[in-house]
């Protein structure tokens, strides 16, 4: 956006300048202290200003995202609206409970049809001749959605004081804890003929076992589907067709499936292209997985995912490289709704810290580029969030400043499982806390002694050996060979930076201490050490990212390249600029000057 200037000034600044200043020479320097990139000539100070602004063809930064475009669904009469948005079952479930206000939750793409849903609802729920002020329902429109758009959102649904949620279009079915929901998914046209035909020229044998399934929006569709392709011409044999239900750690997730034992005998016919998330599930489950591209209305063609997945199987497989190696992993909080996120939480901080890596937990909202690449320290970000949207970023993450990985790829990472563990990639995390429950429980068994002579026995072992143990983790520490990053090409010593300054920043006290070697009441996590002022610390115990930063992070302020460079030169004078309110300034203590005055015009 450029700004006309005002006479005699110069032009606004409408973008960012690049940070050229490295290459510039001593003699490009401006007013202030400020370098200018061959804007000043070096026989002298320029006789005007410099010009600041760009050119709106000349743009640093990309341009933003083409919003996500809006479905409307205003020409559709009363009936066929509220069959789209099943107005008569929302209205039936909102009735079988005391429900006095009630939350709308739309995605961006549905927005503009929430105001007619409202007037729609209002007038079922609040008939005129019956509703008094103790019977009225209230209802809301959540007009933005906290994180993504398939998550229930419990928090935005809890500042209005809901009862319960409506959740409207594409779902997770996550499991909640604090509200009750109703989902309605808003089902999308599907042209059934044209699928039919797609259908029968990817499968001409009669009898192969067929999985029919569909994204919550088309899943309507699939009872008139399925009892066409059974009966003639057609005559398919073999055909299941799936039901919703909520357990996103099922086999096909959030839908019913044959059993474990028959489904790799069974190929995929999936409406429309399926998630990132079950294109790196699927194929190592199934015989096949095929889709139909419904984006084209006149044409529906199938494609297989078996190329497109094993592509980006090894992406995420090469992500891990650069986890191996991360010395400070960053927990991408991605959700505040779906159950258990907080166990996984904990459980990813305990782990991380086991590994001798530093972990920060971040909860930025919705997120995107820009707001994680502002935590320049973080090497590798690991996403909590529901299993949809695990993929942070989507599957190749080519944009994103650091990689963003699951879970389930972060245990890979620092060793807990291997690749194939489970038959393949792992989207639902709660198969770790599960697998975390039965450690704990092994954990906690009793374990049966013969006598309490060899209680006392192992203790005092115990006891006796507690310098040895520690002396060998010392050891162990010391001697732990670098990490090599098939990324960088060479070996890292970073990946464990807690491990790596243990010995040296933590204190260990001799058997019979001399008054100079004991320590004081202050004494913290840290000692003093040859090394203290190399080291970074927050509230006296070691940061692997304040390190980052006093190490990286050379600027400090305005003039403080110049000290570096040992420069002795002044900057401008500051001058006294103008003071008060828009219809009369004070400029320089010289009484008030009013814009009526300087013939600008109000």
């Amino acid at each position: 956006m450029h700004h006309q200037p005002i006479e005699g000034q110069s032009k606004l600044l409408a973008t960012p300048l690049p940070r050229h200043h490295e290459h510039c020479t001593a003699s490009n320097k401006g007013l202030h202290g400020h370098r200018y990139n061959k804007m000043i000539s070096p026989d002298g100070p320029p006789a005007a200003a410099p010009v600041l602004s760009t050119d709106s063809s000349d743009l640093f930064s990309p341009a933003a995202a083409a919003p996500p475009p809006q479905i409307s669904h205003k020409h559709l009469s009363d009936e066929a609206f509220s069959d789209i948005y099943e107005i008569a079952r929302t209205v039936k479930e909102l009735n079988s409970a005391p429900y006095r206000r009630i939350a709308l939750q739309f995605p961006d793409s549905l927005l503009t049809d929430s105001s007619r849903v409202y007037g729609l609802l209002d007038a079922a729920l609040n008939p005129s001749n019956t509703t008094t002020d103790e019977t009225k329902r209230h209802l809301f429109i959540l007009a933005d959605t906290s994180f993504a758009a398939c998550c229930v959102d419990e928090i935005a649904a809890q500042h209005a004081s809901a009862d319960v949620l409506v959740h409207y279009g594409r779902a997770c079915l996550s499991p909640t804890t604090r509200l009750s929901v109703i989902y309605v998914f808003t089902s999308q046209p599907l042209d059934i003929p044209s699928t039919i035909t797609a259908f029968t020229s990817r499968y001409p044998d009669k009898n192969e076992k067929i999985i029919l399934t569909a994204d919550v929006t088309y899943h309507s569709h699939l009872s008139t589907l399925t009892t066409t392709l059974r009966e003639a011409p057609y005559n398919y044999t073999n055909l299941f067709t799936t039901s919703i239900q909520h357990n996103p750690a099922a086999p096909i997730p959030n839908r019913t499936s044959p059993s474990k034992t028959e489904l790799k005998d069974y190929q995929l016919f999936h409406i429309p292209e399926p998630l990132p998330a079950l294109q790196l599930l699927l194929p190592s489950r199934l015989a096949a997985v095929d889709y139909v591209d419904v984006s084209n209305p006149t044409t529906y063609r199938v494609s297989s995912i078996s190329t497109t997945s094993s592509r980006l199987l090894r992406r995420r497989y090469g992500l891990l490289s650069q986890a191996r190696s991360a010395g400070i992993i960053g927990i991408l909080v991605n959700t505040l709704n779906v159950k258990h996120y907080l166990p996984l939480v904990a459980l990813l901080t305990k782990q991380i810290r086991e590994a001798g890596r530093k972990s920060y937990t971040v909860v930025v909202g919705k997120v995107n580029v820009e707001k994680v690449a502002n935590f320049a320290e973080v090497e590798v970000w690991v996403g909590v969030g529901c299993w949809e949207q695990g993929v942070v970023g989507g599957v190749e993450g080519r944009e994103w400043f650091r990689p963003v990985i699951t879970p389930w790829e972060l245990q890979v990472a620092l060793g807990g499982r291997e690749w194939g563990d489970e038959g393949g990639w792992v989207a639902d995390f709660g198969v770790l806390l599960k697998e975390e429950e039965k450690e704990k429980e092994k954990a906690e068994k009793p374990v049966e002694t013969t006598s309490s002579t060899n209680d006392t026995s192992d203790a005092q072992d115990r006891g006796n050996n507690d310098d040895k143990i520690s002396d060998n983790e010392d050891s162990d520490s010391e001697s732990e060979p670098p990490v090599y990053d098939f990324r960088l090409g060479r070996y890292v010593s970073t990946s464990t930076p807690l491990r790596a300054h243990t010995k040296s920043s933590t204190a260990k006290p001799s058997s019979n201490p001399t008054a100079s070697e004991t320590p004081s009441s202050s004494t913290t996590a840290l000692t003093t050490t040859a090394r203290s002022s190399e080291l970074a610390k927050t509230g006296g115990v070691f940061s692997p990212a304040a390190r980052f930063l006093h190490e990286k992070r050379t600027w400090t302020g305005l003039g403080s390249d110049y000290a570096a460079e040992g420069a002795e030169e002044e900057g401008a004078v500051v001058e006294e600029g103008r003071k008060g309110i828009a219809r009369g300034y004070e400029i320089g203590g010289e009484g008030e000057v009013g814009l009526a005055g300087r013939g600008e015009g109000r």
